[in-house]
């Protein structure tokens, strides 16, 4: 049952990765939303081991490095006026290479530097909110230095969306 979740679970993830999705000023918001949820839940848990700290900090900066990788092969489409991210292979590659992260930095942080990580089981959904959020910093941080005219016209593409949605 958890093979056939996980299963369609994946392919979600790769057509969502792939199609296009409209520029608004919600694909910057939603990094900086899931980082606060990731601090408030920090703030409400009894101090971390340092390995922790270590953990989440490599974590970010894994997870920014990859997403600037990821933000150099994101496509940027302008149709009917509109502005669109658009996917590639090459961006579903490297989303999927950030997979297994976690796994790797947790073995690595077990076997060579025996500290075992307490961010496990309940609590491991914050190391998913931090790598998500700095996935998308990455991703957004490189589109903005590609084209640094987005956020100039963030507000107008907006505008023009709901437009192009109202006919």
């Amino acid at each position: 049952m958890f093979l056939v979740l996980g299963s369609i679970l994946m392919i979600a993830v790769l057509i969502n990765q792939l199609r296009e999705k409209p520029l608004t000023g919600r694909l910057y918001r939603q990094p900086i939303a899931l980082l606060l949820c990731a601090g408030c839940a920090l703030s409400t848990m009894l101090p971390l081991p340092m390995i922790d700290w270590m953990m989440l900090s490599v974590i970010f900066i894994f997870s920014f490095a990859l997403g600037l990788i990821q933000g150099r092969f994101t496509s940027l489409l302008n149709r009917d006026g509109a502005w669109f991210l658009a996917g590639s292979i090459m961006s579903v590659f490297i989303w999927s290479l950030s997979v297994p992260t976690r796994m790797v930095l947790r073995t690595l942080s077990i076997h060579y530097l025996s500290m075992t990580p307490s961010l496990n089981g309940s609590s491991s959904f914050i190391v998913y909110l931090l790598f998500i959020s700095g996935f998308l910093f990455g991703r957004y941080s490189m589109l903005m230095v590609r084209y640094p005219f987005l956020l100039k016209n963030m507000g107008k593409n907006e505008r023009k969306l709901r437009r192009l949605r109202v006919r």
